[in-house]
């Protein structure tokens, strides 16, 4: 079930625009001066490039990853330009040990209604998200994409809450 709804998502994904308010929606769901821990979308991904620079401009401290064996961060205000090395490419800045984390951005192609999230398929997340206990999680998301089933399984996490991109 979870590999033809991913394949589904992803073929509706092309083409879409962040309505006008979207990076202030995700702003209002962080708190001023959080540790955030946000991520580089894809190009069918909503669009992470503006939150990421106006949380930074407000002052937060922002984590990017690095998807190897595991997620490891590097600062965002560190690695810039991190546009051209992105989620997956190689990234001059060393990473480093997480401070305690406030936010974590969630990337996911799909919630159920109880915010159970269908990640890409890498575990990534399911395995990050936990170590985190305290840290409020909310997944970016397009119109479309909160479903009523995903096919969750016990591995997969719940987030706090969403925020749809083009609504």
């Amino acid at each position: 079930m979870k590999a033809r709804l991913r394949a589904q998502i992803r073929a509706a994904r092309s083409g879409r625009v962040a309505s006008a308010d979207w990076v202030e929606r995700v702003l209002a769901r962080v708190p001023v001066g959080s540790v955030v821990c946000a991520y580089v979308a894809l190009p069918s991904e909503p669009p992470t490039e503006a939150v990421i620079e106006a949380l930074l401009a407000r002052g937060d401290s922002v984590y990017l990853p690095i998807a190897e064996q595991g997620l490891t961060w590097v600062p965002a205000a560190a690695s810039r330009p991190w546009q051209a090395w992105g989620l997956r490419g190689s990234c001059p800045v060393a990473p480093v040990d997480l401070p305690p984390v406030d936010v974590i951005l969630v990337p996911a192609l799909a919630v159920d209604m109880t915010g159970r999230r269908l990640g890409q398929g890498g575990g990534y997340y399911d395995r990050f998200v936990p170590a985190h206990p305290g840290a409020r999680t909310v997944a970016l998301l397009w119109s479309g994409e909160v479903l009523p089933d995903i096919g969750a399984q016990p591995h997969d996490i719940t987030v706090d809450e969403w925020v749809v991109a083009d609504e």
